[in-house]
């Protein structure tokens, strides 16, 4: 009779109650039994190279490695020496000879040879339990801590995942400069949790590519908890990605882009409705994230640091940055073409270009909340937009001088005023007022308003002669202070309107 495989499964460390559930403790020898309460020991167990043993050990995480029954035996009650048993069934149910049918659960990647000491080539190994769990309609695979050499690319495949101790003790190492280090192509249903990828720190291999070819699109991927370095390519290149998260993701000294998603136009999906989120990309060398054709996509509380554009949106529709920020980088933010950006509270420190970029006849662009903080001495521009942009800008706060072509309707850019459709609307109160009226006395008076400068224009007229009457003129400005308006005539005592226009 054929032998049934147990172990490495979720249903499998149901064993010993902790807090309401089951679970089976770090270490723990489990032996297995014909019945709930005493009955018969099974003790005709086996590993799965086939060496006896009659009791099974967890490893120090509580996971049981995978193991065969006796033979004919498709379930069996387990026992850690508590109050009660619990019943746990084989995973190959119905299949015989050895070939697992349904799902699995939890493979641990040391069962199929993976070694994990920095010096063995464990990708054979680790591809083989991919190729298992892909086999099976999916399953999970558990990666214990330690460095995992790859000399090869591990080709992914659908519904298979992959948990690992955390990203700084499941290590999986590229050896191959030239190769990628996860890639995969169509796949859905993924998961990459709690592993560090690293490269070989030069050449031309990404951390993680996901392309697509036959399907719409690559969907209900997950990267989480994932740390990723030293690639000579980009951290993660995604194609077409839709439904899809990237939480906490780190890329850091990757030679091309850390996230890179490209979704050219060319299927119904496209690329669209994913987010990134608490992701950061350090020291990149073309760009920390390049969006090209995505849609409704959010980046919420990313981090862009040491990379020549810190962020650029690329034809994007629909896109949001909220609570995110770029520093040490040439470029802040570039939105390139594309419509109905949105960025919240956008920070950028010390740039040392312009922190943010509007082109190529972006529309609907809204910039809410941007703020420059300690531009860079060759820094050029705050914000910048050229012809054909068309944006609305509330609150910004800019250090350097702002460029200013296209349709840009701004709300509070500093001064007090606000621009819609090019025209300035000029507030005519406060420290900041920009028009108001004034009455000389001896044929001068000062106006006070931070709103003047050097270069101001200021409008005279008068509004109620008095005096006698002579020409008014602008006699002196002092800026971001006051300005002198005098009369040809000593006795004046007009009142004169004034109106202040800056240069845009």
């Amino acid at each position: 009779m054929a032998r049934y495989e147990y172990g490495a499964g979720l249903a499998d460390y149901v064993v010993r109650p902790v807090d309401g559930l089951w679970g089976v403790a770090g270490g723990a020898t489990v032996s297995f039994w014909n019945a709930s309460d005493s009955g018969t020991q099974y003790t005709d167990l086996q590993t799965t190279g086939g060496t006896p043993m009659t009791s099974v050990r967890a490893d120090e995480y509580g996971f049981l490695p995978r193991f065969l029954g006796p033979d004919g035996i498709a379930g069996m009650w387990a026992d850690v020496g508590g109050s009660a048993r619990v019943w746990v069934e084989a995973h190959n149910l119905g299949g015989g000879g050895g070939s697992a049918e349904s799902v699995l659960d939890w493979l641990n990647i040391r069962d199929y040879g993976a070694v994990g000491d920095g010096i063995t080539n464990d990708a054979p190994a680790i591809q083989s339990a991919i190729t298992a769990a892909s086999a099976a309609g999916g399953g999970t695979l558990y990666v214990p801590a330690g460095r995992y050499l790859l000399n090869a690319a591990l080709n992914w495949a659908s519904n298979v995942n992959a948990i690992g101790a955390g990203d700084r003790v499941s290590i999986l190492q590229s050896t191959n400069q030239n190769l990628d280090c996860i890639t995969g192509t169509d796949i859905s249903g993924v998961t990459l949790q709690a592993l560090q990828l690293s490269g070989p720190g030069r050449g031309f291999g990404t951390g993680v590519r996901l392309t697509r070819f036959a399907a719409p699109a690559t969907l209900n991927v997950s990267l989480r908890d994932v740390l990723i370095q030293s690639f000579g390519g980009d951290g993660v290149f995604w194609h077409e990605s839709a439904s899809s998260v990237l939480e906490r993701v780190r890329v850091r000294n990757c030679g091309g882009i850390g996230f890179h998603q490209q979704a050219p136009q060319d299927t119904i999906l496209g690329g669209a409705s994913t987010s990134l989120i608490d992701c950061s990309a350090e020291g990149c060398v073309v760009a920390g994230y390049w969006l090209d054709g995505m849609s409704y996509t959010s980046l919420t509380g990313c981090a862009a640091q040491g990379s020549p554009s810190g962020y650029r949106l690329d034809s994007c529709t629909g896109v949001v940055l909220t609570a995110c920020g770029a520093e040490q980088c040439t470029t802040g933010l570039t939105v390139y073409g594309g419509k109905g950006a949105t960025v919240n509270g956008f920070v950028t420190k010390a740039s040392d270009g312009t922190s943010v970029w509007l082109t190529n006849s972006t529309t609907g662009v809204v910039l809410n909340g941007v703020t420059e903080v300690s531009p860079t001495s060759s820094a050029t521009t705050c914000l910048r937009t050229d012809a054909g942009s068309i944006a609305t800008v509330l609150g910004l706060t800019a250090v350097k001088t702002n460029t200013l072509n296209g349709t840009c309707n701004r709300i509070d850019p500093g001064d007090g005023s606000i621009v819609l459709a090019g025209r300035t609307v000029v507030p005519s109160g406060g420290a900041a007022a920009r028009m108001g009226t004034a009455v000389m006395v001896a044929g001068q008076v000062t106006v006070n308003t931070t709103a003047i400068n050097s270069t101001s224009n200021v409008q005279l007229t008068i509004q109620t002669p008095g005096g006698t009457v002579g020409s008014v003129y602008v006699n002196t400005r002092t800026a971001g202070t006051s300005f002198v308006i005098k009369s040809t005539s000593s006795s004046d005592t007009s009142t004169v309107g004034w109106r202040i226009i800056d240069p845009s």
